[in-house]
């Protein structure tokens, strides 16, 4: 017995040890792990524009709401340490410097410039951070009062870096309201300022002659006072520029290479992030210069405030001069020590975010790691390749099934994205595309909107293969799974029968295309077409399963192996959902015409399904997923935009009717209901 009490007196020391060591240093660890993640946040803040993995981007998502949390709690722990005046003679040595410490942190709760909002509803909550600024510089006016000592050089260096907190509290719910919906929409030109209207009759008609007429220069042509190429941010919005403004972006788009036309679309990707997700476009001095001399509070505030944030690089450092030249002989050398590093690191990193040689540093470190930007990879999803997968790990799935995370493990759990030539592969067929339908296809507003609604209608038509055209006349999702399921089946037929592997890049990319649509209905369907149904997926993957699960043969398959387990029940006729039929059916069509035909119909309609999808996803939608990572739909989407494409703005406000038989709108033909058979899991 007195083992075991012993043992627990022993046990009692060593917790009341920790206790009493947090007790003691709760505070500095605290301010440090604010400064930390601050730095951290600088550096990862630049790898959002680029392809990163999702559980790095996952700890850039807990930086940034641990650094407000982080520093807000420090402050809290300062304030409730102050209001209880319980100090013993050691800590009323070192109250002052911990004091000091209070508006250190403001400057932390201001964040970084270069990730001012994660999520696009972060800009909407611009008055909850104002709250928030307003009650913390309180907390830390309150904290230094009650503990300031009475050395003036410790009053004087609170006071600065007090101004230099205060100043950029106030910046952060600042940049985040000029991010808003509403502030963008508010802050949109007018036709008359874009150099007057034209009709779209007029448009078209000069658009063609425009195409038709094109010669590639050999230098870049500038692109001036073009506001859809200096502020595209407001096609995220759902706001369609003026005839005028697309004719110029038409005309720069068909008179460069097409390198510098990718460029134009990226940098304009690249641009609407800064403008909603960071400070670098809110406070751009140069464009606000010309903008103070307006009769608009709104402008000047945004030009002083760039102005602001300069001084407050200047007063931190002024602020460890007048420090170093207190009197810190009484103050606990460890404490110094903390407060020399919160001082010196919190001023760097404010003279970092403002040196742009420095952010063009950490751009080519980033391009060093070979990180690639947004439309640089196509993610990629397949029906085979997901029951394969989960045949693979049958434990894996239970396990996420038993933690209620399975819908987040299959959107997690893609198949390896597309190389960059790949990417630029697809881009330049739908460049390709977009460009030969303005020089053959468009030639008044009836064939432009038409040219617009196909989805696939076109390439049948133009290949003679309108007897394919019922695949088409169907809801947008079941359209997308039965091409997807038959360019699968066409994909494999080869290997199945021996014939070996078909290289030719039309092959591969119509596959590539093919996952990338089946990826947007299950991993984000709401931006392949409002309405999507991603239970579809699920209930055509039960449908196959049931197909194979035959009873006798429950081994781990590879996708190609599954394919032709797949091809062999189809051929046996065994009982399977309608769906899975039809695209067999669909398949030997395809798989009738010759090799060099079949791959090219089959692309022609990818390209028109994905161009079709992008031109009705909303521009908010693409705005958002910008903060998440990016699709390469929105890429196409802009490219398209800037292509002079009819956007969804003009599209849902037509004054006419759409005719009976329209392509775009028309009522399917004939469908499939993939009725669930049992338990519904995949």
């Amino acid at each position: 017995m007195k083992k075991v009490s012993s043992r627990r007196e022993l046990e009692d020391m060593g917790f009341s040890e920790v206790v009493q060591w947090w007790d003691e240093w709760q505070l500095r660890v605290l301010v440090l792990c604010s400064l930390f993640l601050q730095y951290f946040l600088f550096v990862a803040a630049g790898m959002r524009k680029r392809c990163i993995p999702s559980w790095f981007r996952f700890f850039i998502w807990l930086a940034y709401l641990g650094s407000d949390a982080l520093a807000i709690y420090a402050l809290a722990t300062l304030f409730n340490s102050h209001r209880k005046q319980e100090w013993t003679s050691t800590r009323r040595g070192s109250s002052s410097l911990e004091a000091l410490w209070a508006p250190v942190l403001l400057v932390h709760l201001g964040g970084q410039d270069g990730i001012t909002a994660y999520n696009i509803e972060d800009n909407e909550l611009w008055r909850r951070h104002v709250l928030t600024a307003v009650s913390q510089v309180a907390v830390a006016i309150y904290v230094f009062c009650k503990s300031w000592p009475g050395d003036k050089k410790l009053l004087q260096t609170a006071i600065i870096f007090f101004i230099c907190g205060i100043i950029r509290c106030l910046d952060k719910p600042w940049a985040l309201k000029n991010a808003s919906i509403n502030s963008i929409v508010s802050s949109s030109s007018t036709d008359e300022d874009h150099g007057g209207t034209i009709s779209l009759d007029e448009y078209i008609d000069q658009a063609t002659k425009c195409v038709l007429h094109a010669k590639q220069r050999k230098k870049t042509s500038t692109s001036g006072d073009n506001k859809a190429i200096k502020e595209p941010y407001h096609l995220f919005e759902d706001l369609a520029y003026p005839y005028t403004v697309r004719l110029e972006n038409l005309k720069y788009m068909v008179e460069n290479k097409q390198d510098e036309a990718h460029g134009l679309v990226q940098s304009g990707l690249s641009k609407t992030f800064d403008r909603l997700y960071t400070k670098k476009q809110v406070y751009n001095v140069r464009k606000m210069a010309s903008n103070v001399f307006r009769n608009h509070v709104h402008y000047s505030l945004d030009y002083l405030g760039g102005y602001l944030r300069s001084v407050t690089v200047v007063l931190t450092f002024a602020a460890i001069g007048v420090f170093h030249k207190s009197d810190r002989e009484a103050q606990n050398s460890t404490d110094i020590w903390v407060t020399y590093t919160m001082l010196c690191c919190t001023a760097a990193l404010q003279l970092l975010m403002t040196n742009g040689l420095v952010i063009l540093f950490l751009h080519w470190c980033v391009r060093r790691l070979g990180l690639q930007p947004w439309p640089e990879q196509v993610a990629q999803y397949s029906l085979v390749g997901y029951l394969a997968r989960n045949r693979r790990h049958p434990r894996l799935r239970k396990l996420a099934t038993m933690l209620v995370c399975k819908d987040y493990l299959d959107k997690l759990w893609c198949m390896e994205s597309c190389k960059s030539s790949s990417s630029r592969a697809i881009t330049k067929l739908v460049h390709a595309h977009v460009k030969q339908g303005w020089r053959r296809c468009i030639k008044d507003t009836a064939t432009y909107r038409a040219f617009n609604d196909k989805r696939g209608q076109g390439t049948l038509l133009r290949e003679k293969c309108t007897e394919l055209e019922w695949s088409l006349r169907r809801p947008f999702d079941e359209s997308v799974l039965l091409w997807h399921l038959a360019t699968d089946l066409c994909f494999y037929q080869r290997d199945v029968a021996g014939q070996g592997e078909d290289t030719s890049p039309q092959r591969r990319c119509s596959r590539e295309i093919s996952n990338y649509m089946v990826y947007l209905m299950f991993v984000n369907p709401e931006m392949l077409m409002t309405g999507t149904r991603r239970s579809l997926f699920r209930t055509t993957c039960h449908g196959v399963k049931h197909m194979l699960d035959d009873g006798d043969d429950k081994t781990p398959l590879e996708d190609r192996e599954m394919m032709k387990k797949i091809i062999q029940q189809l051929e046996k006729g065994t009982q399977c959902p309608g769906i899975i039929l039809e695209a067999w059916e669909l398949s030997k069509s395809l798989v009738g015409l010759r090799d060099k035909k079949m791959w090219r119909v089959m692309q022609g309609v990818w390209v028109e399904m994905l161009c079709f999808s992008a031109g009705r996803c909303r521009g908010y939608l693409h705005a958002k997923n910008l903060g998440k990572g990016g699709e390469y739909l929105s890429y196409v989407w802009l490219l398209l935009s800037h292509m002079g494409m009819e956007t969804l703005a003009e599209r849902v406000q037509r004054t006419e009717l759409p005719e009976e038989g329209d392509t775009g709108a028309a009522a399917p033909v004939r469908t499939s209901m993939v009725m669930p058979i049992g338990d519904d899991s995949v």
